[in-house]
């Protein structure tokens, strides 16, 4: 072996080693100084490839791709940012210490303007700040639902053709079936990596890349599972041969309803959960809802008469300072409370967070004591960070919002045979909070022209991965929000049996 050849060898594992060395995945958590963990903290290689730490302050990012050069930034509004170079970064706890400001810091600058005056700027400059078509967004997206059960009273009141024992048999299964509602610790996870096109305020699509849900189906609480489960016992006790009539309340619903038919509903509800449509339609809702154009619930931006304002002091956002600017409702028209940060060179709205103001509802349904129904988004809590792109307009770079929704239906169901004498009379009374908190990380933005948008293939279905337990290698080769521990530890109960 030549001189020249071992000389190549050592330049090619050099290379090699070398540039696998930074492929890799760094984890840790952002704290402060006083070893609590800051959440939404910006984790960030460059000038425009970042992660957002997530509630507990953990974060997981890929370097693969990058030299050892490259400089690592780690910040959070009102903390003095840290930075190093790739090569020094590694897997562990960081600290950032909190920014203190002296008062002739504030004097110091040229721009310390009236609230007045940092409203009209901010509201003039929307325009020029935000752009929210003709763009791609790459986005991870996380949804995590749960009910939470108040009352619940299945029953079979009157049967007959029956025994006593059988019906006693049948209402045990029911009890069941309520005390598993009322006692759920069951979350639903789902998970997807996308792109969504977005060419103006009516048409969008998407591509799926990687989707999962985890789903303890044994163990599965929702209001779709609880109706499938409540059917089962209701088909075991009548013959779903045979055609009923079926009354419920003062209402008389059908004179031909064959139960044995039922299933093509379900599946009718498995396509809509599947269907690639409905999931883009409520994503770009989620966009559309935290910009500042029309359909957005930031009014407390748009439409400053209904809110009132006070300027609570400065902060800092690396070098930038930044506005704090508390908000809540002079009208009753008016939803929110929360507070906004401002950025003093562009006015440009940096992050917000929000909430539902004292005895604030969202949409609401009250027909209790005709229908036995009755609905209510009784709360509606949220955070949203914005961020400059190459093209120097601002966009979500990270949003969370979590919703409750209160739910009530109290309805007694009368089936008779159609032609036979048989009668069974069911109550129905379910009571709880659905709760939701979706997640959505914009990992990068693109322009689009009409031919890209028309160039895009939409599929009809979502190909879900559904494994038994939370793999901390499904999501390797992205850059995605951490997960809570809680979804780490999830795990199918295989002993449960409904």
């Amino acid at each position: 072996m030549t001189f020249t050849t071992i000389k190549s060898l050592l330049i090619y594992f050099i290379l090699l080693f070398g540039a696998t060395s930074f492929a890799q995945s760094i984890s840790g958590k952002v704290l402060s100084d006083k070893e609590e963990p800051i959440s939404y903290a910006t984790v960030q290689i460059g000038e425009h490839f970042g992660v957002i730490t997530n509630e507990e302050g953990s974060f997981s990012i890929n370097t693969s791709g990058f030299e050892p050069t490259d400089s690592v930034k780690i910040s959070c509004m009102g903390y003095e940012k840290i930075g190093m170079l790739l090569n020094e970064f590694e897997s562990q706890d960081y600290h950032l210490i909190e920014k203190v400001n002296e008062l002739s810091e504030v004097y110091l600058t040229n721009r310390m303007l009236t609230l007045d005056s940092i409203l009209y700027y901010m509201d003039k400059n929307l325009d020029n700040n935000y752009k929210t078509k003709m763009v791609n967004y790459n986005l991870f997206r996380r949804t995590t639902q749960y009910i939470q059960g108040k009352n619940v009273n299945l029953e079979i009141d009157k049967s007959t053709g029956f025994k006593k024992k059988q019906l006693e048999a049948f209402n045990k299964e029911f009890q069941e079936l309520g005390n598993s509602l009322l006692n759920n610790r069951s979350k639903q996870y789902t998970e997807f990596v996308a792109d969504l096109s977005v060419l103006d305020e009516k048409n969008s699509k998407m591509t799926i890349d990687k989707a999962m849900r985890l789903l303890d189906e044994r163990n599965d609480q929702t209001i779709e599972r609880l109706a499938e489960r409540g059917k089962d016992i209701v088909t075991k006790h009548l013959d779903t041969n045979k055609v009923y009539t079926v009354k419920t309340g003062w209402f008389k619903i059908s004179d031909s309803v064959k139960l044995g038919e039922s299933s093509r509903e379900n599946n009718k509800m498995e396509d809509t959960i599947n269907s690639v449509g409905l999931i883009r339609k409520l994503t770009y809702e989620m966009l559309k809802e935290h910009n500042f154009k029309s359909g957005s619930i930031f009014n407390f931006v748009t439409d400053q008469r209904k809110y009132d304002y006070e300027l609570k002091g400065i902060s800092f956002l690396d070098s930038e300072l930044v506005y704090v600017v508390d908000f809540k409702p002079r009208r009753g028209s008016a939803d929110f409370e929360g507070t906004l940060y401002i950025s003093n060179q562009t006015f440009a709205v940096l992050k917000t967070d929000y909430k539902y103001f004292k005895g604030r509802v969202g949409e609401k349904l009250n027909m209790k004591f005709l229908l036995g129904i009755k609905y209510a988004e009784n709360g509606k809590s949220g955070s949203v960070i914005y961020k400059k792109g190459p093209d120097n307009y601002y966009y979500p770079k990270f949003i969370t919002e979590e919703i409750d929704r209160y739910f009530y239906i109290d309805r007694p169901f009368k089936f008779k045979e159609n032609d036979g004498n048989n009668k069974v009379s069911f109550e129905f009374l379910v009571e709880g909070t659905f709760k939701e908190r979706n997640e959505l990380l914009i990992m990068g933005t693109n322009d689009i022209t009409n031919s890209d948008y028309e160039a895009i293939k939409e599929e009809k279905d979502i190909d879900y991965e559904t494994p038994k337990q939370y793999d901390p290698n499904f999501w390797k080769d992205y850059n995605v929000l951490q997960p809570l521990q809680e979804m780490k530890d999830f795990k199918v109960d295989e002993t449960y049996t409904p």
